[in-house]
């Protein structure tokens, strides 16, 4: 993916959602249980000092939801979409086929991973420090 797809930001986005926080759970169909475990396992390398990691369950649903756990009560809470569905209006949404969204999330994972990220300043790409807005990400979609 190119950094002038309009796709770009919410991929990068929550690709570092997916790195740094230590309450992600996600929910994919079985065929990427093989990536998701590639990519727990590069967490732990070029993360070596995390100890909480993202869980994962599989499903037969064509998409691909990212949940953060509630600190409180242990809830989940979706704050990332990979589908055609439009989610609510506070989700991160890659608005691509599900393997398609996938595969770049994937990509950007590595990305970033293979540029110091989380515990590089800056290496997140422009605006990686700032508040997400996604409703200014879905305008770039239209």
């Amino acid at each position: 993916m190119r950094i002038d797809d309009p796709l770009w930001p919410v991929v990068r986005e929550t690709s570092r959602q997916l790195l740094r926080s230590t309450k992600i759970h996600l929910e994919i169909p079985t065929e990427f249980q093989k990536d998701v475990e590639a990519i727990l396992l590069d967490i732990s390398d070029y993360q070596p000092a995390k100890t909480q990691f993202p869980s994962f369950s599989t499903s037969t649903r064509n998409d691909v939801c990212m949940y953060e756990r509630d600190g409180e009560d242990g809830s989940l809470v979706l704050i990332g979409y990979i589908g055609m569905v439009e989610p609510e209006s506070d989700v991160r949404w890659i608005k691509m086929p599900v393997h398609d969204g996938w595969k770049e999330l994937i990509s950007a994972c590595r990305d970033l991973h293979e540029a110091g990220y989380p515990g590089c300043i800056g290496c997140g790409g422009p605006n990686s420090e700032l508040p997400w807005n996604e409703n200014k990400s879905r305008s770039r979609l239209k």
